[in-house]
């Protein structure tokens, strides 16, 4: 398998590594290896996701979900006789923003795995409109699993996916997910939020255009990339390259206190 920067921006050594991390190597299965527990930093996230809105009390706006009601306002207009910018409020439909992560599980984040997975079991069980997938040569949906208590969600991700350690095939593994979960999960209210460290063996051509539908359907694409802490670190890989193009954030989330930072920008809060 060749080199996934093919356009020489990596040489000698950094190269050895690109060709070790970029492949399109098979997955497989553990047993062990995910924390038994819950780490203790992750008792600073919030258990809940809130409700940042809050009531309209006399016509006034009292937060982001809230909207202007135009036809009662144009028929308070028509009542007097005039246009004026006295508005009726009206609170947005209620409900929680879906939040879509794609997880990478690959060789290259095999060092992370540890890491993320109790992370994202906390935001699966603060809010029922999480889905988490993950991803490498194939797709996985894990929602259901992060779903049951963390005893029993790990007992039953050992086995279940052999998706573990594989390579990366980011862009058809991006575009099957938005023909086979896009129409239920993509809308303008959802957070995609891509875990992965750019590493990928697949056609720039399928990434880019996977990007550019789930864009063009989300709210918003936030990246999280753990190589980011790296002293010198600029996203020079022909993956990140394309993501700069559609994402709207990318942050390293190589800590509880970026962790923390990332779940207030996802609307979880105390």
């Amino acid at each position: 398998m060749g080199l996934e920067d093919p356009d020489g921006e990596l040489e000698g050594r950094d190269a050895e590594v690109g060709r070790a991390r970029a492949s399109r190597g098979r997955g497989h299965i553990i047993n062990t290896g995910l924390p038994s527990e819950p780490p203790d930093w992750i008792r600073r996230l919030p258990e809940r996701r809130t409700d940042r809105s809050r009531l309209v009390q006399k016509g006034v706006p009292r937060g982001a979900r809230c909207r202007v009601d135009w036809p009662k306002t144009t028929r308070r207009w028509a009542r007097r006789g005039y246009a004026d910018a006295s508005l009726i409020w009206e609170r947005s439909p209620r409900g929680p923003s879906p939040i879509v992560v794609l997880w990478d599980i690959s060789g290259s984040m095999a060092s992370y795995v540890p890491w993320y997975f109790p992370w994202l079991y906390r935001l699966v069980s603060a809010q029922s409109a999480v889905h988490v997938f993950a991803f490498g040569t194939g797709l996985e949906d894990l929602t259901e699993y992060l779903q049951r208590p963390y005893g029993e969600a790990l007992r039953a991700l050992y086995g279940e996916t052999d998706l573990w350690g594989s390579g990366t095939a980011m862009g058809d593994a991006f575009q099957d997910w938005t023909r086979c979960y896009g129409r239920r999960l993509l809308s303008r209210a959802t957070t995609v939020l891509i875990v992965s460290d750019g590493w990928d063996a697949g056609d720039p051509t399928i990434l880019q255009e996977a990007l550019r539908r789930m864009a063009g359907r989300a709210r918003r694409i936030e990246w999280i990339n753990p190589l980011m802490v790296t002293e010198g670190f600029e996203p020079k890989t022909r993956a990140l390259r394309i993501a700069r193009q559609f994402t709207d954030n990318m942050s390293a989330g190589a800590s509880p206190e970026e962790l923390v930072r990332v779940n207030w920008r996802l609307g979880f809060g105390r």
